[in-house]
């Protein structure tokens, strides 16, 4: 009797740990595979998992040498031409429990950036960054902008008619009011359109110590310049760009502010903050409102800013494929970026991690930079560095995103193939139109 509960103890631990097993296989493949014709993509389970297909396919059974249509947990696969096909995971050889999906085809080939780029809400005007209430010389408060249905991100672009390049020219030209003019008139860009709102300005007491009294629309205004970054790829026959690697989500020290459409331009990186542990260092990029500008954003999204280029721009790199999250390796690599002038530069780093992943997330691999050069310049990863392309063996494998904090030596990078994703979502018409 003791010999029969010890082996069904023995028998039950060995279950166990076969289904914990099971279940830490499982929950390291992928849902959906993607590789390229020829790629060889071994799929591998160890006993009680084993894969099964239905379909006959280029797929070459490494132990016996012969092409099959059931897959054992040990196979390669192997496609020379484009298609789909699913491979079903099973439990013992007849409980299924998954389908992997294989998709076939040839990656997109782009054109590496690395180029360091100022990011405009737009080239002329200025940006609406908050609302404030005012106090009239009747002691009230007054929300004069809120009430003429101007908003944040909005950009005012001519008041009265007058062209507006800076702060001081709204400053002066709302001074000049006149009362009987009744309101003034706003020329706004708002989500690409450009409409005309009217608003009557509040006289105000002056602020402390103040003699005189002044005129106040209840807005907080900045510049249209939103930082610096780096360009990550192009793709050569359309145009289109794709840079930062991440959403835009601060501008003039706050959160939240509408950035859909903008503008881009070449930056000068005129010097460098090194990075510390637990203080993020910086480019010290130069750009201003009056260059001209190389391409217009038309989205911003979590993977980073796209847009189209002007057709002027001049590309010099031959184009390489994107690689898919199956042909990237732990292993060096290389960033594209500039940390003097305008000079793009190759540094080595380090794919230290690389997060196997189904669906779009931002965080794909982590890298460690390694060349001693950008080392001692920069200490690492600093800002301004987002959108730097990753290359591996000639291939784009993402660009960087974020540092480590606690340690400039290491950053995240989105995979190239969640951002070719999000570039192929911008309509090809809408971007023609907007680039001639």
């Amino acid at each position: 009797m003791k010999r029969l509960s010890l082996l069904v103890t023995i028998f039950g631990i060995i279950f166990i740990y076969l289904i914990v097993s099971s279940l830490i296989q499982l929950s390291a493949l992928p849902e959906i595979l993607r590789i390229t014709p020829g790629q060889e993509f071994i799929l591998s389970a160890r006993y009680p998992l084993s894969f099964h297909q239905n379909s006959q396919l280029n797929l070459k059974d490494k132990s016996e040498g012969k092409v099959t249509n059931i897959l054992t947990n040990r196979l390669i696969l192997n496609s020379n031409g484009s298609n789909h096909f699913n491979v079903q995971l099973r439990l013992f050889g007849a409980i299924p429990l998954r389908k992997v999906r294989v998709e076939v085809s040839d990656p997109l080939k782009i054109i590496p950036g690395g180029q360091a780029i100022g990011v405009l809400f737009s080239s002329t005007g200025v940006v609406i960054v908050g609302h404030t209430s005012v106090k009239g010389m009747d002691r009230k408060q007054y929300y004069p902008a809120r009430d003429a249905g101007l908003k944040v991100g909005d950009i005012i672009l001519k008041v009265n008619n007058q062209p507006i390049k800076r702060i001081n020219d709204v400053e002066k030209i709302i001074q000049g009011y006149q009362p009987e003019e009744k309101k003034v008139k706003l020329q706004v860009s708002r989500d690409g359109k450009i409409i005309d709102v009217r608003i009557k300005p509040v006289l105000c007491p002056g602020l402390q110590g103040e003699a005189d009294v002044k005129y106040r629309l209840g807005i907080f205004i900045e510049d249209p310049a939103a930082g610096v970054g780096t360009l990550t790829f192009i793709e050569p026959n359309s145009f289109r760009f794709a840079g930062l690697g991440h959403r835009i989500s601060h501008y003039a020290g706050k959160q939240n502010i509408p950035f859909k459409q903008g503008e881009i331009v070449l930056a000068d990186i005129s010097g460098v903050r090194k990075g510390q542990p637990g203080e993020p260092g910086e480019k010290i990029g130069i750009f201003g409102v009056a260059q001209t500008p190389i391409g217009k954003i038309t989205k911003n999204s979590r993977f980073g800013i796209y847009g189209t280029l002007i057709k002027s721009f001049q590309i010099s790199k031959k184009p390489i494929p994107i690689a898919y999250n199956s042909q990237i390796k732990l292993g060096p690599a290389e960033i594209y970026t500039v940390i003097k002038d305008r000079q793009v530069r190759k540094f080595q780093v380090e794919i230290i991690k690389i997060f196997r992943q189904d669906i779009p997330k931002d965080k794909g691999i982590v890298i460690r930079v390694t060349d001693p050069e950008l080392l001692k310049e920069t200490g690492g990863i600093i800002q301004g560095m987002s959108g730097s392309p990753i290359i591996q063996e000639q291939k784009l494998v993402g660009a960087v995103t974020h540092v480590f904090v606690n340690d400039p030596t290491k950053g995240y990078g989105v995979l190239a193939e969640w951002m070719v994703n999000e570039l192929k979502t911008i309509n090809n018409t809408d971007q023609e139109d907007k680039a001639s």
